[in-house]
């Protein structure tokens, strides 16, 4: 063998070895995620939106991945596109595997319904031109989505002068004056049923459990199957107009225009008690009490032993009756404190809202607040979010006309009154209540 052969040989021999003990001496990372995209891995997103999720890996030679949303297989990429119809809880698995290893991590997402996360506002409606209608303000926004229940409902329609809602096991109960009394997912707000009319104007929904409920009417109040939708027999305990109800315990607190506040026995409906005078409230203080207002009287209310202590208010409250809404009085999540928009004699106008904190009749002496010049509250007109300790009063400009087409949503620190944001929109609403949703 010559000396030129022998060496090409050798150095092919050398690079062999060489390249073998550098393949060997490589091995893959196993993979590691630098950043999930998520601060804890937790997001938030309302139904319709879409989440982006991308993992940042150390190294992707050679990698697979999995994705996983509630256990089911939903994708093979290194990026996944979430998006739901359905609100609710989602567990969002992503797996990343190579040659030397693998590695999770795992996301939780809420789900909110379509106009959770918000204030459903319900309105009376330009009577004469339009019935009732349903607007939203969904927080972290600064606009309010108009005419949401006909957007949702085409073709279908609230009754005149659509005056209460409330959410009672995820549906909202829609009561109008005249017309049809309605009921939609609170979620969604599209219509799941109706009552095509009641027996006398509408007033009020009190839900008791999944399937029984009372509305109450301009002649008394009525049992409603809430499975079937249909109305019983008349209670013979009540008469009358009559408007808000509670259920607090084993009773029921009923607002009547001639008799006040009736209590009613939750097991049979029978009378145990009257408070004469109260025409608004019905809202409940951390403490457990329950509290209904009248004239120049606020009335606490030990919802266990029916026992009472009076306040006596430095003003008159307005009367509304005489064009019916719930009223302006509403209480604190946080304190032990009552909050009252101080309304006109018939219920409705007035620009000052009072803060009775408990115990301290000297909270009384000056209003907490005063919404801004030249507009009115209207409506229910005060509202309290216990998610964010904060007001929200429904104002309309000061004046008749042209003047109820501007509307206003001022929202107050409850702790403090600092006026935080305001939210203006237009047209001839007349806005009933808030429902925090």
């Amino acid at each position: 063998m010559s000396t030129r052969l022998s060496r090409g040989l050798l150095l092919l021999l050398t690079i062999t070895v060489f390249m073998a003990c550098n393949k060997e001496a490589y091995r893959q990372p196993e993979p590691l995620i630098t950043d999930n995209g998520l601060t804890d891995g937790k997001g938030t997103l309302t139904v319709g939106q879409t989440l982006l999720l991308y993992p940042r890996l150390n190294d992707r030679n050679t990698t697979t991945y999995q994705w996983l949303v509630n256990n089911v297989q939903k994708g093979t990429d290194s990026v996944y596109s979430f998006h739901t119809d359905s609100a609710g809880m989602y567990t969002i698995k992503f797996t990343a595997t190579n040659t030397t290893g693998q590695i999770s991590t795992q996301y939780q997402i809420l789900v909110l319904g379509k106009y959770e996360n918000g204030i459903i506002l319900v309105n009376e409606g330009w009577f004469g031109h339009d019935n009732g209608n349903v607007n939203f303000y969904r927080y972290g926004e600064d606009t309010i989505e108009q005419m949401v229940y006909h957007k949702e409902n085409p073709g279908k329609g609230l009754g005149v002068t659509t005056q209460y809602g409330a959410v009672w096991n995820g549906n909202l109960y829609l009561v109008s004056k005249q017309g049809p009394f309605v009921v939609t997912d609170a979620q969604s707000l599209v219509e799941t049923g109706r009552i095509a009319s009641l027996p006398a104007n509408g007033r009020a929904f009190l839900g008791l459990d999944n399937n029984n409920g009372l509305i109450s009417t301009a002649s008394g109040i009525y049992p409603i199957n809430l499975s079937t939708l249909t109305l019983g027999t008349k209670l013979t305990s009540v008469t009358g107009e009559t408007g808000g109800m509670r259920k607090e315990g084993s009773y029921i607190f009923v607002i009547n225009q001639s008799q006040g506040l009736i209590i009613l026995n939750a097991s049979d409906y029978s009378v145990v008690k009257k408070i004469a005078g109260m025409n608004q409230g019905l809202s409940k203080t951390p403490d457990g009490s329950l509290w209904v207002a009248g004239g120049s009287s606020l009335v606490k209310i030990n919802t266990t032993t029916l026992d009472t202590n009076k306040i006596t208010l430095p003003f008159t409250l307005g009367n509304p009756w005489v064009a019916w809404n719930v009223g302006t009085v509403t209480t604190s999540s946080t304190e032990n404190a009552v909050f009252i928009g101080r309304t006109n004699s018939w219920g409705a106008g007035g620009n000052q809202l009072y803060k009775y904190v408990v115990g301290n009749s000297a909270s009384l002496s000056a209003p907490f607040a005063t919404i801004p010049a030249g507009k009115e509250f209207y409506g229910a007109g005060v509202g309290y979010n216990a998610g964010n300790n904060e007001l929200v009063v429904t104002a309309v400009q000061s004046g008749y006309g042209q003047n109820y087409q501007y509307n206003s949503l001022y929202f107050y620190d409850a702790a403090n009154a600092t006026l935080k944001k305001t939210i203006s929109y237009q047209y001839f609403y007349f806005p009933a209540l808030m429902i925090f949703n």
